[in-house]
Formats: C-alpha cells, structure tokens, sequence
C-alpha cells in the first residue's frame, strides 16, 4: 500500500514572453475603469525577498500568480494529452456538461498525480484501488525581485501592470466597443516551486515524470486569460530539482537531500531527472 519516501522539490523561475493576466477582484466600479482586473497581494509580505544579504518585503498590490492556476491548467492540459477528455465525451455523449468535467475516476495517472475531487468516486473503490494522497502540490509564484524594481523604474512607484486596450468592432456599423484589460508586461519573471510527493516507488517514479510534461505542454500554451488573443505565453527558464526523503526531515535537514538538477531550462533538467531517478528510487 501507501508509504511515505520522501518529496521532490521542484523550483522554478518562468518568464512572461507575453503579457500574463490572472483575473481578480474588481474593488470598485468607475467609469473609464478597467474591465478586467489583475490578481495582486492584498497586504505587504514583510522579509519576502533575500537581497546581498539583505532581507526586503513584498509590496501590496503586487501581481502573482495562484498555485492553482498553474496546477489547473497543466492537469487540463494533460487530460487532453492522455486521451482523458475523449473517454469522458464517449462515456457522457448527451451531457455536455459531464463530457467537459474534470476527470474524477481516481484510476488514471492524472488522479494520482494531481488528486481526485469527487469524494464519492473514492467511497466506491476498494482499499487496493485507492489512488493514495494527491502527489503534487503547486504552491503561489511571485515575482522576483529584479522583477518588481525593473517594473517601477519604468512604470512608476507602487506600478506592476500596463493596460492593454482591445475592441470589439461590429461588422456592418464598423461601431468599436473598447474595453481596457490590466496584464503583467511581457519580461516580467516569477518564482515558485512545487513538491511532488513519493508513496509508491515503482509506480510514483513514473508519475513525477508527468509534471515535467505538464510543464512542457504548459510552454506550448498559454497561462492565465486571453491566451487566444495573444497573452499568457511563458517559458521556465530555470528549474532546481532536490530529493528529500524521510531522514531529510527527521535529521533536521542535515541529512537525505540530493541536489539532481541545479537552475537549468526545462527540457535539461527533465532529462537529468530521468537519468538519476533510477538511482535515487534503487
């Protein structure tokens, strides 16, 4: 059954090679406004960033970017690689709305990996079919420091975001319907980092191999809102691996850690991690 070895720690930095745009709350309606809102920090994060040794806070109002959005695109994105969207069409041809649901079977790799949401799906299953603890977990990214000074320098004091104008025309009247819509500029880079849980050796060192694909079909899509007009194109530029397992956390941190990969793009340390996870799980 289920025993906990240990968590690969995944860190990352991404860049924004378009605009990026997770939507937020809009606090109040003003004419002239923005249509559509940024997700930022609501209060100040005191000694967020370490700087020359120095320790710096995270301003409010801030852009960032939720865990699950990452989480939840990449889990869509392979829904549809692995073949899952199109048994749930087959299986639910006259319910549109079943057919485009997430995949609850708790059965399927993707599962596994990034859990199941239908509590009565796991009531049906039998203790050897149980798909165990969600391995993955995809905590909020944030920009990084040279980040959040290049934006102000060039934009101005407490000012992340540029304001992108689009417009709908009507195509007899040729009448324009501008609306106004807040993005992260394009160059802007975040950080944040992921923790793949292992409880099956043989099973789960196939598994972790599926985020790393998430991630790559990440690349070849888009992040956030708008995708299809152009936003939300991003590229992981570098990736840090470690292996932590138990001793790791019952030493302290003095023991039990393996550095794998150190700061490469995407497609390098996924190949390193291939290539060493064989002798990390023998």
């Amino acid at each position: 059954m289920f025993s906990y070895k240990g968590s690969f720690i995944i860190e990352y930095k991404f860049k924004a090679l378009t605009g990026l745009r997770i939507g937020g709350s809009k606090e109040a309606f003003e004419i002239g406004g923005i249509d559509n809102c940024v997700i930022k920090t609501e209060v100040e994060i005191p000694e967020f960033y370490q700087v020359n040794g120095e320790k710096k806070n995270l301003p409010k109002g801030v852009p960032y970017i939720p865990g699950s959005s990452i989480k939840g695109k990449m889990r869509s994105l392979l829904e549809w690689v692995k073949g899952r969207v199109e048994e749930k069409i087959k299986e639910y041809s006259d319910n549109i709305d079943k057919a485009g649901w997430v995949c609850e079977c708790g059965k399927c790799e993707i599962c596994k990996v990034f859990g199941t949401g239908d509590a009565n799906t796991l009531k049906k299953l039998k203790l050897e079919k149980q798909p165990g603890p969600p391995r993955l977990k995809v905590f909020d990214a944030y920009p990084t420091w040279d980040t959040l000074k290049r934006l102000q320098d060039a934009l101005g004091e407490g000012i992340f975001t540029e304001i992108k104008t689009e417009n709908q025309i009507n195509r007899i009247t040729s009448r324009a319907n501008p609306r106004k819509i807040e993005r992260v500029p394009a160059g802007a880079e975040f950080e944040g980092e992921m923790i793949f849980d292992v409880y099956k050796k043989d099973e789960d060192k196939d598994l972790i191999k599926i985020v790393f694909e998430g991630m790559k079909r990440l690349e070849d899509n888009y992040l956030g809102g708008y995708g299809s007009r152009g936003s939300g194109k991003i590229e992981f530029t570098e990736v840090t691996i470690k292996w932590r397992d138990k001793k790791y956390y019952e030493t302290a941190g003095k023991e039990g850690e393996i550095l794998i990969v150190e700061k490469e793009p995407l497609e390098e340390a996924q190949k390193k991690l291939i290539e060493k996870i064989s002798e990390i799980f023998k």
